[in-house]
């Protein structure tokens, strides 16, 4: 039976989507209870939230352009800048996983790619290898047929006939080219 590994960062993932939006909920609680982030992070938000909403919902049922939108009480500028806190806070996090899984993703195809390269690379290594080892084989092999002409020659007898098979031509045919 063959266990993969644990995929550890999706369960990191997944438990940052799951926490995100108890944490979100109490940074929202302790930014309204705080009188410089309602003024400056909640309250601007959700004002200008409300007038775009009011604009663009003017706008689609072509009941002209509103001259004056009416700001929310704080109250509700409150709730809706909390809300809209909320939903950064949740989406912020939700777009750190997304990209932190798609730079693992990344490493881990270029990991991919450079192994590929490394063994292609080894394959074209092995190739010279064997083409150098090649060349100093028939090197080696001309100068025996050599040695052995003259030691014929010196003792005076007939060398046989050697037949070179079709495979061995066609690798010299080849080389030629080269």
């Amino acid at each position: 039976m063959v266990v993969g590994v644990f995929p550890v960062v999706k369960l990191g993932v997944l438990f940052i989507k799951q926490i995100s939006k108890p944490l979100a909920q109490v940074i929202v609680n302790q930014a309204k209870n705080h009188p410089v982030f309602r003024r400056y992070f909640i309250i601007p938000p959700a004002q200008f939230y409300h007038w775009a909403e009011v604009k663009a919902k003017m706008y689609i049922m072509n009941l002209g352009k509103p001259t004056k939108v009416a700001k929310l009480n704080e109250q509700m500028a409150i709730e809706l800048g909390a809300s809209l806190m909320g939903e950064v806070i949740i989406f912020s996090l939700a777009g750190g996983c997304i990209v932190l899984e798609y730079n693992r993703q990344v490493a881990k195809e270029a990991k991919k790619e450079e192994l590929r390269k490394m063994q292609l690379q080894k394959f074209t290594d092995d190739i010279q290898v064997l083409y150098e080892t090649t060349n100093k084989q028939e090197a080696q092999i001309k100068y025996l047929k050599s040695s052995l002409e003259e030691v014929a020659k010196k003792t005076k007898t007939k060398l046989p006939e050697i037949k070179e098979e079709p495979s061995d031509k066609s690798n010299k045919e080849e080389k030629s080219k080269v």
